[in-house]
């Protein structure tokens, strides 16, 4: 194991469960991915190693404000430097719980190492259950600030239930200042018929890395609606796991990013299709400027048996400048003969003739320009049924773009 993965474990409590245990175990036998391997191979981890020293002194200690709801009237659930802030958050749904909790079930197939980082390292973690035919208006979100008051980084799982019939809203906000490592391991798990929509916005600091791995079970006749804007961090990877284990079962992942400077923003998802009938829809857009870098790894499995298996995939990128650099790798792989599949991925410039048509009906080059971008993305905005919440993202989106006059329309 390198030296940055044993910066990594220093926190380790001798006095963790069984599941915390075995994860770093796991962790420590494999140690932090590198490009070497082929779910790593567009991203390099390594740079960790250049603020993760646990002597380093803290770089703020005060209370950081909070930021204004992404979805107005949502009841909010705060998360300083992975641990919950109970003062900070609100009072409850009917027919939710939350409860603390620290540890994910951590047996899981493949090297998922940020997963196993996060359960065995966690600070502190959330349960969120959701009672069979529950359907509250109200949206539960999720606020992760980093403050780099631990520079050796701070990690936290969260756990899901949906119960049968039910539906639930979960917005995440990660946002937060100075240099940290922020890892998050999420378990969300589906019961027949449940519906769920969860969208994450990625804002964290331009120093910051922030390493997710999400994990989907999704039952009979259940859907899963997940949209995600990365405009943040130095290295971001959200990694997404999904297992359509029941009949009618689906999911659309639906993802925008927007690169500046010399981020780097990873994608990665894997859809498995265990059962017949089951569907998954698949689009992420990016916009990359100056030297940043975008990475989308997509996989759909379709298993012997998933007869009538619907799925699609695309990937699309546009490149605002020619150090800008989007590495695509959408995948199928099938093993059943009844299904539709699809797979797709395209990089591109601005359309200088559609600019130079706005340039001539009297649009200025940054509107303009900001139209042509606009116009890119809104496919997968409009995947966002909240409209107040669709364009507060989308501000963000400009707003990390720095591309003027954003009226959306």
């Amino acid at each position: 194991m390198d030296s940055t993965a044993e910066i990594l474990l220093e926190r380790f409590s001798a006095e963790a469960d069984a599941d915390r245990t075995a994860a770093r175990d796991r962790f420590r036998a494999a140690g932090l991915p590198t490009p070497g391997q082929e779910a790593w191979k567009f991203t390099n981890l390594r740079p960790l190693a250049q603020f993760l020293d646990a002597r380093a002194e803290p770089a703020n200690d005060s209370t950081p404000d909070l930021p204004g709801r992404l979805v107005d009237g949502a009841y909010r659930v705060v998360i300083i430097d992975g641990r919950v802030d109970g003062e900070a958050s609100g009072t409850g749904i009917g027919g939710l719980s939350l409860s603390r909790g620290s540890g994910l079930q951590s047996g899981t197939a493949g090297n998922r190492a940020l997963r196993d980082l996060s359960i065995a390292m966690a600070d502190d973690g959330l349960r969120i259950v959701l009672e069979a035919n529950a359907a509250p208006a109200q949206a539960l979100e999720l606020v992760f600030i980093g403050t780099g008051s631990r520079p050796d980084g701070h990690h936290f799982t969260l756990e899901m239930e949906l119960g049968a019939n039910s539906a639930l809203t979960v917005v995440e906000h990660h946002l937060g200042s100075n240099a940290y490592a922020a890892t998050l391991a999420t378990d969300v798990r589906l019961a027949d018929g449940a519906r769920l929509r969860h969208v994450k916005l990625q804002d964290e600091s331009d120093a910051a890395f922030h390493l997710s791995d999400c994990a989907l079970e999704i039952g009979r006749d259940a859907s899963c609606e997940r949209f995600v804007l990365s405009v943040g961090s130095r290295l971001a990877r959200d990694e997404v796991h999904v297992a359509l284990n029941g009949q009618g079962s689906s999911v659309r992942l639906l993802g925008a990013y927007a690169g500046r400077g010399q981020q780097h923003l990873d994608h990665t998802t894997h859809i498995d299709h265990k059962v017949p009938n089951t569907s998954s829809h698949e689009v992420y857009k990016g916009v990359l400027d100056d030297r940043s870098r975008g990475v989308f790894q997509g996989g759909i499995r379709v298993m012997q048996d998933a007869q009538k298996t619907a799925g699609h995939q695309l990937n699309k990128a546009l490149l605002l400048s020619r150090q800008a650099e989007i590495d695509s790798k959408p995948a199928l792989e099938i093993y059943a003969d009844d299904v539709v599949c699809s797979h797709g991925a395209t990089a591109g410039e601005i359309d200088e003739d559609a600019l130079f048509y706005l340039r001539a009906r009297g649009i200025d080059a940054a509107a303009a320009k900001n139209l042509l971008v606009q116009a890119f993305l809104d496919e997968v905005f409009d995947g966002i049924a909240d409209e107040a919440l669709r364009e507060r993202l989308k501000d963000r989106v400009h707003d990390a773009l720095q591309v003027e006059g954003s009226d959306h329309g």
